[in-house]
């Protein structure tokens, strides 16, 4: 595929994906000014829902996914018609993003769990409708992400597969034209507020610390949304008035992440502050169930439950007190128990690709892992992500300091506490449970110091023209850090993968894995030609609904 093709798809896909979020902006927050990075998510969140939805009606083909693809289109077509010039300005702004960020998606390697289980289950997607039980056919397949189901939809005509890969760079542009516009309203107010260092903050760790595409695969998507969900519990929090849009949004977000990772459930319990500064909390409490937003909000989480359980019958896998192991295709207790033990052997640094702790039972039983994860994890890791985030604190503060640099007191409103409190909580589970910083450990050490340099910036400067400059400044650094590290990426890749982004600028073909679809394909066909071929295989099958069932013998 030649670099201009590749270039168009891009740009095709980001229009159609803001299309549907143009169009859900309309019958949902038709009252509120469109905001194009909003938008994008919210295209992101309708569209998940018609792939988890349509998956089991229709492959998600060439001739379904171009459609689906046209119609957003025509969405954002029909919106451009009639926009005014301050919305046109807005969206030229997200397409500059997008060009800045076509560096992110010239990468000739994936994420390391691509050709492992991302790309087999992409295309069964793309082959055939969803089946039954395929958790027996791969442990990846036992925790699916809602960025499969979007990715699925960039297998398209011409380019094939050669896109699916990039839909982490959504998230991420997307997020940023929020967090840009958020400080722009806040430069406009003439106050350099803690909302506004807030999102400085986010923007420079995205940018800067999240540039390789390689390393997003499900986690780092989920973990951004993460850092906007805060923001905007913060701004909800200090109005202390009834925001009924950014409620809506919060939700949305807060929904959004769980489908990227199921486990970030956990995450519901920030919206407790929401709650907690309502006058009368029983009625606000009956307006959300009859709100459409989380109406629509838990219908979508039904589905992710839904095809949790009919991937493997748990509702949360590896949960074992989720499964129903009297569903035929589900996953013995004893496997789940055991992948349970496994996730948290790996992530206490148990395991690597070279070896395995013995006794592993033992080892990940309260802190006796601890010694071995500083040594091996700690040290190699996440001390450097935390020094790195020290650094970036530093300069913050030399940039705006204004006044006192030593100050005695600074209040913090307790609503803020009590966000801070449960960030911490989040912070001790993802640390005694799973603490490898690609589950969930990035954005929680994030949030934990940029929250309260945050406030301490809002106390040692003011707004000045000097300081609105610095600010113009610090944008063109993190320009300029992100471009000079991808041009390094890049440079790396082509010498060591033979890498010509003008002949072809997609992924290595060699990270594309079809042995499942052919295993799924050979059990398909023995069941229609009632072929006694497949009967000593270990994953059996037979027909179910308008598709098939895949188990194993218990």
């Amino acid at each position: 595929m030649n670099l201009s093709l590749y270039i168009l798809y891009y740009f095709v896909i980001l229009s159609s994906i803001v299309g549907y979020g143009i169009f859900f902006h309309r019958i949902f927050f038709y009252e509120e000014r469109i905001n194009y990075g909003y938008c994008g998510l919210f295209g992101i969140f309708a569209l998940t829902i018609i792939l988890y939805l349509t998956s089991f009606i229709v492959a998600h083909n060439l001739i379904f996914n171009f459609s689906i693809i046209l119609i957003g289109i025509l969405f954002i077509v029909n919106h451009i018609k009639g926009n005014s010039i301050e919305l046109k300005k807005d969206l030229i702004i997200l397409f500059l993003i997008f060009v800045f960020l076509l560096q992110f998606i010239f990468s000739a390697k994936t994420h390391d769990d691509f050709s492992y289980y991302h790309f087999p289950y992409i295309h069964l997607l793309t082959q055939d409708l969803h089946f039954y039980g395929i958790g027996n056919f791969n442990h990846g397949f036992r925790t699916p992400s809602s960025i499969f189901y979007l990715s699925s939809l960039l297998y398209l005509p011409k380019i094939n597969y050669d896109l699916i890969h990039i839909v982490p760079v959504f998230f991420l542009g997307f997020v940023n034209f929020v967090l840009i516009k958020d400080i722009i309203k806040e430069i406009k107010l003439k106050k350099l507020s803690h909302v506004l260092y807030f999102s400085l903050l986010n923007f420079s760790l995205i940018n800067i610390f999240f540039y390789r595409l390689s390393e997003h695969g499900t986690d780092k998507s989920a973990q951004i949304l993460i850092l906007l969900i805060v923001s905007n519990i913060l701004i909800y929090l200090i109005n202390n008035i009834k925001d009924p849009f950014r409620l809506n949004k919060i939700l949305i977000l807060t929904f959004l992440t769980v489908s990227l990772k199921v486990f970030y459930l956990i995450n519901l319990l920030l919206l407790i502050p929401i709650l907690l500064i309502q006058k009368k909390k029983i009625d606000f409490v009956i307006n959300i169930f009859c709100n459409k937003i989380f109406i629509i909000c838990l219908f979508f989480l039904l589905i992710i439950f839904g095809i949790n359980i009919i991937n493997t019958g748990c509702i949360i896998y590896p949960l074992s007190i989720s499964c129903f192991e009297s569903i035929p295709w589900s996953i013995q207790i004893n496997e789940v128990k055991q992948m349970n033990e496994w996730y948290q052997l790996w992530s206490k640094a148990g395991a690597t690709p070279e070896f395995r702790i013995s006794e592993p039972n033992e080892y990940i039983r309260n802190f006796n892992w601890l010694t071995n994860w500083i040594e091996l994890y700690f040290f190699n890791k996440v001390l450097d992500y935390i020094l790195g985030i020290l650094f970036l604190g530093i300069i913050f503060i030399f940039i705006f300091k204004k006044k006192n640099f030593f100050l005695k007191k600074i209040n913090f409103n307790k609503n803020i506490l009590l966000v801070y409190a449960i960030i911490f909580f989040l912070f001790l589970e993802w640390f005694y449970n799973h603490p490898a910083l690609r589950y969930g450990g990035y954005h929680l050490i994030a949030i934990l110091i940029f929250l309260p340099l945050s406030f301490y910036l809002e106390k040692i400067s003011f707004y000045d023209s000097i300081n609105k400059k610095k600010i113009g400044y610090l944008f063109l650094l993190i320009l300029v850090i992100v471009t000079s590290r991808n041009i390094i990426r890049i440079e790396k890749e082509v010498n060591l993968y033979n890498y010509n982004i003008y002949k072809n600028p997609s992924y290595n073909s060699e990270f594309k894995n079809i042995e499942i679809f052919n295993n799924v394909m050979t059990i398909k066909n023995c069941i229609k030609e009632k072929n006694e071929a497949c009967k000593n295989q270990k994953i059996k099958g037979e027909n179910f609904f308008n598709s098939v069932m895949f188990y194993r013998d218990k």
